[in-house]
């Protein structure tokens, strides 16, 4: 515990400047507020356990055709962060449909950087519930879809 001590003290004056910042900005608390995303409450996601009859494919991975382009922005996030893919094209694909206007605000780009697979309508599908290989199956999946939403928005 002794060790961590200096690990501690840096934290806390972090959080202290990053308060003293805060409140000296001039910005006014609506506009900071305002670049915060709201994510709207939806039900459970479904898991690998509790998937509906027909939401897995023959392989055990959810489909990817109902994700839109924030869904799928924000998977490539989700996929490159936690090195299911390591191929930079993804990782670009996902920044140029990020790039579009309305997708880095949308609630659904935000669920896909989380695992959130969308399934249509407000069902999602966490893909943090299957094994590494069948997360990686969907990451390269939705990678496939990105080009198509690329070319048709």
């Amino acid at each position: 515990m002794v060790a961590f001590r200096p690990v501690f003290k840096a934290v806390a004056s972090l959080a202290f400047m990053g308060g003293i910042t805060l409140a000296a900005s001039p910005m006014p608390q609506q506009a900071l507020a305002a670049t915060i995303l709201k994510v709207p409450a939806v039900p459970a996601p479904m898991t690998a356990g509790t998937a509906a009859p027909g939401v897995l494919d023959y392989d055990g991975i959810p489909t990817v055709e109902h994700a839109s382009a924030a869904n799928v922005a924000g998977l490539m996030s989700y996929c490159y962060s936690h090195k299911l893919v390591t191929d930079t094209t993804v990782r670009s694909l996902g920044r140029k449909l990020a790039s579009r206007e309305g997708v880095s605000t949308n609630p659904a780009y935000a669920w896909g950087g989380v695992g959130r697979l969308e399934l249509g309508g407000q069902t999602m599908f966490d893909v943090g519930s299957l094994n590494r290989d069948q997360r990686a199956a969907v990451c390269a999946r939705s990678a496939l879809r990105g080009p198509d939403l690329l070319k048709s928005e």
